[in-house]
């Protein structure tokens, strides 16, 4: 039987559970506000071999695709705690309802997405802590029953900084660092978030494994899997505060916001049609654009913030020359 395009060839792993950073307490005037814990917060069957409140987590990464995994942007949400906004810095996708006051079938406001400068230093959704940088980290849990991944949000800049720099040194030594054992903990850091020095418990990643035993696992054939896309809702633990984005949108940034969806799935049908294979897309993106691009980063329902209405509309361009279209 032939495989369908877009879905036969999806194959994700089950999400078993979430694992946080703090819990919810309530205020004088019942209010809900997000307090940082010392110790992660955990399903029950991950209690049964950690215990109630572990500072550590034995954990493996099922792939070596770290946008998989690892995921980090500057993220915003809605006021129901829905994702409005991702950015990397430079470029953001922003949903933002239509000012003409444009409603759906059940009556609800349309919202569309708008590609748009991403300017943390001039954002005031920034400075006011309603954007944050977020990495959502998805892991194995070995010793825990269950075949799937587990997810942990993060918006420390610390936490941030000493996963990546062991995920890099682990590529450096191992060539790899799928389903090698590692050890997840949460340590006391010394940090200066208003220039006066605090202690505050951050993510720190390492491997309890010796260098020999280390390089025998990343010998290992590695396996290819799908996970969960990163939550599109608000971290609970991260996102106290509510925001709406402003609708006030200029026509200019509508239209390219519309073209943009508009060549994502003239994009994507190209490449279905004509079974474009994903060396074909890396060598044609790195040759027209000095970008990396895969054949899975067109999985995703709306463009990542790394395509713009020029980069697809030149892609359709190509591929309509190459193939007689």
């Amino acid at each position: 039987m032939s495989p369908i395009k877009g879905i036969s060839e999806i194959v994700r792993l089950p999400l078993l559970g979430k694992i946080r950073l703090g819990i919810k307490e309530e205020d004088a005037d019942g209010i809900l506000y997000p307090t940082p814990t010392d110790y992660f917060v955990c399903p029950d069957e991950v209690k049964k071999v950690f215990g109630e409140r572990p500072r550590e987590l034995r954990i493996m990464f099922p792939t070596e695709d770290r946008e998989q995994w690892a995921s980090q942007y500057l993220r915003c949400y809605s006021e129901s705690g829905s994702l409005i906004c991702r950015g990397d810095g430079e470029i953001a996708l922003a949903r933002v309802e239509t000012p003409t006051g444009e409603t759906d079938s059940i009556g609800e406001a349309v919202s569309r997405l708008f590609e748009m400068p991403c300017t943390p230093d001039r954002c005031s959704y920034y400075q006011q802590g309603y954007c944050r940088q977020v990495m959502n980290l998805q892991f194995l849990v070995p010793d825990c029953p269950g075949f799937g991944v587990y997810k942990l949000d993060t918006s420390s800049y610390h936490s941030m900084n000493n996963i990546n720099g062991m995920l890099a040194l682990m590529e450096s030594v191992c060539q790899r660092v799928s389903i090698i054992p590692l050890s997840l903990q949460l340590v006391e850091q010394s940090v200066q978030p208003d220039g006066y020095d605090k202690v505050a418990y951050v993510l720190k990643l390492s491997c309890y494994l010796s260098l020999v035993d280390a390089q025998k696992y990343s010998q290992i054939p590695q396996g290819k899997a799908l996970l969960p896309p990163p939550d599109s809702e608000a971290p609970d633990d991260l996102f106290p505060k509510q925001v709406r984005v402003n609708t006030d949108i200029p026509q200019h940034v509508q239209n390219k916001g519309e073209n943009l969806i508009e060549l994502w799935t003239k994009a994507k049908s190209r490449i279905y049609r004509y079974d474009i294979q994903d060396f074909q897309i890396t060598r044609w993106f790195e040759k027209n654009h000095q970008t990396t691009v895969k054949l899975k980063d067109f999985d995703p329902p709306e463009p990542p913030a790394k395509f713009t209405t020029e980069m697809l509309s030149y892609f359709c361009q190509s591929v309509d020359r190459y193939c007689g279209c």
